[in-house]
């Protein structure tokens, strides 16, 4: 169901201005960025959206999300060793590129 929560002006220049009632309603503040959706009927829907740094897109490419959900999956299913310590930990992940040495040598 829609509900309208108002009428907006749009000025010669292309602008406009949310009201304060309209952006308490809505939850905006200074500075929110705003996509503009247009749906499959014709309809247009403002949608607040946070921009992801550049630095950090890495992060939300498809391969790193789906690495990213096999390791859940592997901690879901206890498949996770466990170190106590920094010495304990060092010692492990060494013995992780020894193993890694040692398989490419075989090759």
């Amino acid at each position: 169901m829609t509900q309208t929560i108002g009428c907006l002006t749009i000025d010669p220049k292309g602008r406009t201005t949310l009201p304060r009632e309209m952006r308490d309603a809505l939850g905006l503040s200074s500075g929110t960025l705003l996509r503009v959706d247009r749906s499959d009927s014709g309809t247009f829907e403002l949608v607040p959206v946070e921009m992801v740094p550049r630095d950090q897109m890495w992060f939300h490419s498809p391969e790193i999300q789906s690495r990213i959900a096999a390791a859940e999956e592997d901690f879901r299913e206890g498949r996770f060793i466990r170190t106590r310590g920094s010495a304990e930990t060092q010692r492990y992940l060494d013995s992780l590129k020894e193993e890694n040495s040692a398989g490419s040598k075989k090759r």
